[in-house]
């Protein structure tokens, strides 16, 4: 078995940050540092860590700010660099466990924006970066009124929170994780204008001229992902020659698919082959 630790550090302005760490059992040959999505928490990753730390890879998760048990008002952070600055601090701690191994960065939805953010903005010193259903541009039509008083929002009342209008029956095909997601006490529904309309900035960023990623790179999508954009990852990665793994007939969380093995084999067969390609 894994060990499972949870502990607390403290951010720049003093607000606590959950983390939730899977330390393999054997020598760890890799580390991932893992960012979650809109609306839910690190512990939400419990069985994608468990079968990475099945390969000795460790496996580190952070709440980000207004998620989960990390302090601050749900749905919101005062500004979006403030997750440039949360996952750089948690590159930094998941090295240090294990320095002498290979350090991964995995985003998801949000995370996943967000990490392609970190990417280009901060180039970092990573292994390779993995993207699965990022959020550059919304799924799903935003209506105009709730986009107006999001930008209203940001500007005169910046910790106003709305509801995030994500459809849960896109998560995934197995009800199961619909039913603890609904059950699940740490997942909310709330987004600010500050952190809502600066998704859907970083997200247009993104698409904006080519860009060339200092690190290996990898972005997969499920097809029938309805919460954020299949397209717009498409394009983003034919734009800029970057690997793309597409899913057929898969929901938004493909690593809560029914299929998750075959998806998470998949990642761990490009992270030994990235591997490989870092040794010779």
């Amino acid at each position: 078995m894994d060990k499972h630790l949870t502990f607390f550090q403290e951010a720049f302005d003093g607000r606590k940050m959950f983390f939730n760490q899977w330390l393999s059992e054997g020598g760890p040959v890799a580390n991932i540092a893992l960012v979650h999505g809109l609306g839910e928490h690190s512990g939400r990753y419990e069985e994608f860590a468990r079968f990475f730390t099945s390969k000795n890879i460790n496996v580190l998760a952070v709440d980000l700010f207004g998620h989960g048990q990390t302090e601050g008002k749900k749905g919101h952070t005062p500004k979006m660099e403030d997750y440039l600055w949360q996952i750089d601090y948690l590159i930094k701690t998941t090295k240090s466990f294990a320095p002498e191994v290979p350090t991964f960065l995995y985003g998801h939805s949000m995370g996943g924006c967000l990490v392609l953010n970190y990417l280009y903005k901060n180039k970092p010193n990573l292994a390779g970066v993995i993207a699965s259903a990022p959020a550059i541009k919304p799924g799903f039509p935003i209506p105009k009124l709730k986009l107006l008083l999001g930008k209203f929002g940001r500007k005169f009342m910046p910790a106003f929170t709305q509801p995030n209008g994500l459809e849960l029956n896109n998560l995934s095909h197995d009800k199961a994780i619909i039913d603890a997601y609904i059950a699940d006490p740490l997942v909310h529904n709330l987004v600010s204008g500050v952190v809502g309309i600066g998704i859907i900035e970083w997200g247009e960023w993104l698409l904006q001229n080519k860009k060339s990623s200092p690190v290996q790179l990898l972005v997969m999508h499920g097809e029938e992902d309805i919460l954020t954009n299949f397209g717009a990852s498409k394009t983003f990665c034919e734009k800029n020659n970057i690997p793309f793994k597409s899913w057929p007939k898969l929901y938004h969380e493909i690593h809560n698919e029914f299929e998750k093995e075959q998806i998470l084999q998949y990642v761990l067969d490009w992270i030994k082959k990235i591997k490989v390609l870092e040794s010779n």
